[in-house]
């Protein structure tokens, strides 16, 4: 007897489950670690050197620092869940193991997805010419559940939002940078994703 499944192709729609989970982008992660590591550092560092704290003390303090900010940061994980088992979308917080979720709607609530652009502006509000990109749920009732944005791939979130599209079987509206989306409906009833100026 030969097994078949070997040249079967993979079909994400078998799933029980999908987890939409996302690391930080590198921008992200720049300013956290400017936030919660370069600033905290700077202060012991000058505190030491003004004489205002001890050396033993200091480094005292910067290991419990990192400790925390460590078990904080690999502890503590919020993502969604596509459950085709419970027919749901479900927002799931893990807090240092223990698990709480919450449904966010039923799967046959969700239109369509959509991946909307954003431009970053510097400071004065000039244009940089550079993109966000998110992802987003769109439900029938017109609101926008978004999932997550990343600044350096674009590439990988638009694949990323066709596979929840493929999961679904619903209709999927990629980003057109520049413009801004809006949401309408169609003379059906049905949900119209437009990118307009």
């Amino acid at each position: 007897m030969q097994d078949n499944s070997q040249g079967e192709k993979f079909d994400i729609r078998k799933l029980p489950r999908l987890e939409i989970v996302k690391p930080l982008d590198s921008m992200m992660n720049f300013f956290l670690f400017l936030i919660f590591v370069v600033v905290p550092v700077g202060v012991v560092v000058r505190g030491t050197v003004e004489g205002k704290i001890l050396t033993l003390h200091a480094l005292l303090a910067l290991v419990a620092y990192g400790a925390i900010t460590g078990a904080i940061y690999y502890g503590v994980k919020r993502y969604f869940v596509l459950d085709r088992s419970r027919n749901s979308l479900f927002m799931v917080t893990r807090i240092f193991g223990l698990i709480s979720e919450k449904c966010i709607c039923g799967l046959t609530d969700i239109a369509c997805v959509a991946v909307d652009s954003h431009e970053r502006t510097t400071k004065n509000g000039t244009s940089t010419g550079q993109f966000w990109y998110e992802s987003c749920f769109i439900l029938k009732n017109k609101k926008v559940i978004r999932l997550h944005r990343t600044f350096e791939d674009s590439y990988d979130e638009i694949q990323d939002a066709q596979q929840y599209a493929e999961y679904l079987g619903i209709e999927f509206f990629g980003p057109k940078p520049g413009l801004e989306m809006t949401i309408g409906k169609k003379a059906d009833g049905s949900i119209l994703v437009e990118f307009k100026r």
